[in-house]
Parts: C-alpha cells; structure tokens; sequence
C-alpha cells in the first residue's frame, strides 16, 4: 500500500501556499551573469501524484500568464541578451512549452516584402523561431521593440504584428496585454485577431498613431531633468539628484539600469533641430554635450555620498569610451564645447582612484584634468598630492 504523501495532510489553504513559494515568477526568476535574467521553473512537484498536479497546475496557471512570440528570425540574443527581456523558453523547449501551457497570447512579426521575395526556399515552410515570454514582461519587450525602431531607420514599415488573444480573456487582462505595444509605431500593418473589446483595440490603435516624440523635444525633456537634478545636488539631496540624472538619460534614449547604461536612438538624432530651445544646432551634438555633463553630475553626487566606487565606474566608463574612440595618445579635446565638463570627469575620477588607493591611476588622470583646467587651483592641489616624489 502507497505512503500517502504528507503535504497531503495538511489543510488546502498551506498547500496553496506551499505551491504558491514554489511555482510563482519570483520563485523562477534567475539573474545569470552580466544581469542576463531568465526563468527557470521546477515543476517537479507535479510528479508526485495526480492530487497535487491538480492542484499545483490550478496554482502555476494562475500565477503565470504566458506569452509566445513568433518570428521568421532567430531573435534570442536580441530580446534576451541585447536588451534583457527575461525569456521563459526559448527553440524547441519553447515550441515544447506553447503545446503544453496554453498561452493567453501569441505574438507573430513577420516581414511580408522578404517572404514574397523570393529569398526563401521555393516549396518549403517559413522557418519559424518562438520565445515564451511572461505577459509582466512583454512591456518590457515593447521597450525593446521602440527603442529598436529609433535604432534601425526603416524596420517598422517592413513589419507586421498580429496579436492573436485567447478565449476568455477579461478586459482588464485585456488592457495590460495590448497597451504596452503603444509603444510601436509606424508598422505595415496590425492585425488584432481574437475576442478583443472594442475599446481596448481602439486604444492599442490610437496610441500606435502617436508619432515618436521629435529629438528637440527629448533634448528639451533631457535639460529639464537635468536641471532639476542640479537643484536636487545643491539642496545635497543628492540620491534624488542622480535618479534624475537618470531620467534625463531615458528621456533621450540612453536607458540607466544598475551599472548598465545602454545607448538607443543614434540615427534618430543625425539632423539639424529646426526649432526650440536648440534651433539651429545638431540634435547628435546637443544629445554628447548633455551626456557629458549628466555624467560629471553624477560623479559629483557620489563623490557627496563618498561612494568612490561608483564614481571610479562611471567615470571609468566614460573615460573608456572616449580613449577606445579616440586612442589615448590623441590630444585632448579642449575645443570641445564641454571641454570643462570633462575635465570634471578626469579630475573627479581621479579623486576616486586615490581614495581607494591607486595613485598611479589617480595622478594619470588628473594630469589629463589639468589640461582641460589649467586654471583650476583645487585641480592642481590634488594633483600635487599624488606628485611622485623625488629622493
């Protein structure tokens, strides 16, 4: 005779709660290396007998709503890795999974104008790749999808989206489901098949027809952050300085996620601003110089906090990107219209490396500083503390 299971014995309401620890997306949730997240679900407790599979499968279907994506391309490594939207499954696992978990929306982008071209094997199927994602997160890859088409001039008019709901849907559901692909302009075409409610396919479409705000008016939202941050710094609220620091990054397309800063949108800023506060002048160029100067911003705020690491690595970072650019030797760019700003950004840096210990670093950039600020005393006082010595 079977031992009967003891998680059996115990009342329904602790077991719902046990398979509850066990099954939720947080219980799942795994953060794998270079902040790389993915989901990785036990679901062994199925196993055990066909009582608690019930009743745990009643629990793993209402806690997880799944989301299947489809594509004529394989498009892991830029949903998941390029802009870190946490994928469930992904190839044939991911195939494997939509058979067996109903999901409560398929996602198809396909590109007409390749599939008509003639490029694809005459007689064979369209090849097609799935990701299941969770619907929390498909905000998230919406995100990635506009930053993409600000990226890559062009994508979204070769594109068409279907959205294809189940049966049964509540409009609320509805409504957090379709509302994030807002976001999404300037498609061939969307086709919304399913039991939608009016309302909430009228809203999908009415946000769709809101064009990409322009680059001034970024820019313009940008400074307006900026200084807002500024005041924040001068008030020495300087936690509430560097998250609007932050925010004035997003607003131009540069997204600020831990010690992960991502740059979006390069073409989308190669013209000339025609009106607004920056008439005249280069978006490209006007969007460098507020980077610079966010970037020195923040580095004075954590110098405030004395927190030396993070100023060693975004000013690190920064000052990576430029030498890696430009090559060490080059000359520095004192012509730069925030020549000063960057001086900051080696003067301040350098403090960090002397705080925490390497003044050969320390004293490399800030002589770099005291070009950009040959007339800065406080400059030239550090500078000289980590003077090498003469015997």
């Amino acid at each position: 005779m079977a031992t009967p299971s003891p998680l059996l014995a115990l009342p329904l309401e602790i077991r719902e709660q046990i398979y509850t620890h066990l099954l939720s997306p947080a219980t799942a949730r795994r953060v794998l290396h270079d902040d790389y997240v993915r989901y990785r679900y036990s679901l062994t407790v199925f196993l055990t007998n066909h009582q608690i599979y019930t009743e745990a499968r009643t629990v793993f279907t209402r806690l997880n709503h799944f989301v299947v994506l489809e594509t004529p391309w394989e498009a892991e490594t830029h949903v998941a890795h390029e802009h870190r939207v946490p994928i469930v499954a992904s190839g044939l696992r991911a195939t494997k999974w939509a058979r067996y978990w109903d999901a409560v929306l398929a996602v198809r982008i396909d590109a007409p104008e390749f599939a008509e071209s003639g490029e694809a094997v005459e007689g064979e199927a369209e090849e097609v790749h799935k990701l299941v994602l969770l619907a929390g997160d498909i905000g998230r890859f919406a995100s990635m999808w506009f930053y993409s088409d600000l990226s890559y001039p062009g994508l979204n008019e070769r594109l068409r989206l279907t959205l294809r709901l189940r049966k049964g849907v509540v409009k609320r559901v509805q409504e957090k489901l379709l509302e994030p692909f807002g976001a999404v302009k300037g498609l061939l075409e969307t086709r919304v098949l399913g039991e939608w409610d009016g309302d909430v396919e009228r809203a999908l479409r009415a946000a769709m027809a809101v064009p990409h705000s322009p680059p001034e008016k970024c820019l313009e939202e940008a400074t307006k952050l900026k200084d807002a941050g500024n005041a924040a710094l001068q008030a020495q609220r300087y936690r509430e300085a560097i998250t609007l620091y932050e925010q004035a990054f997003t607003a131009m397309h540069i997204v600020v996620e831990g010690r992960r800063r991502a740059v979006w949108a390069g073409p989308y800023f190669e013209r000339e601003i025609t009106a607004g506060t920056f008439a005249g002048q280069y978006a490209q160029m006007v969007r460098l110089i507020l980077r610079v100067k966010l970037v020195a911003n923040t580095l004075l705020a954590y110098m405030k906090l004395e927190d030396w690491e993070e100023v060693k690595f975004w000013g690190m970072r920064s000052i990576n990107l430029m030498e890696d650019y430009r090559g060490e030797a080059v000359e520095p760019m004192r012509g730069f219209a925030a020549a000063k700003e960057l001086g900051k950004i080696y003067y301040r840096t350098g403090v960090a490396w002397k705080m925490l210990g390497d003044e050969a670093e320390a004293r490399r950039l800030l002589r770099t500083a005291e070009v950009y600020l040959p007339n800065d005393e406080i400059v030239k006082k550090e500078l000289a503390s980590v003077a090498l010595m003469l015997e």
